[in-house]
């Protein structure tokens, strides 16, 4: 199951279901975060379960659960005018490292 809301303009949310475990879902954030930071100039590190991604004008967390996965990214004002062709290049990521 694949959902995305946008709430008030500002945040974008992504959520993801999977069956890969705890484990090798956090071994696959990681993948998705080089694959961001490389798309996006996005650093990140790890507060428990939680990936924190910070970038110019972009910051969010990529929560991590034996179940699903979740993005939920604020975008600055500059950024906001590109949301869906950013939205779509993080689905397309995301797709490719939990498929």
């Amino acid at each position: 199951m694949f959902t995305l809301t946008v709430r008030r303009g500002k945040r974008m949310r992504i959520r993801r279901s999977h069956n890969l475990g705890l484990e090798e879902a956090r071994r696959r954030a990681d993948e998705i975060a080089a694959d961001l930071k490389q798309q996006y100039s996005l650093t990140s590190a790890w507060a428990g379960d939680v990936l924190e991604v910070r970038g110019t004008a972009v910051n969010g967390q990529l929560v991590v659960a034996a179940e699903s996965v979740e993005l939920v990214v604020r975008l600055g004002f500059a950024l906001r005018i590109m949301e869906g062709p950013i939205r779509t290049a993080i689905e397309n990521t995301i797709d490719q490292h939990l498929d």
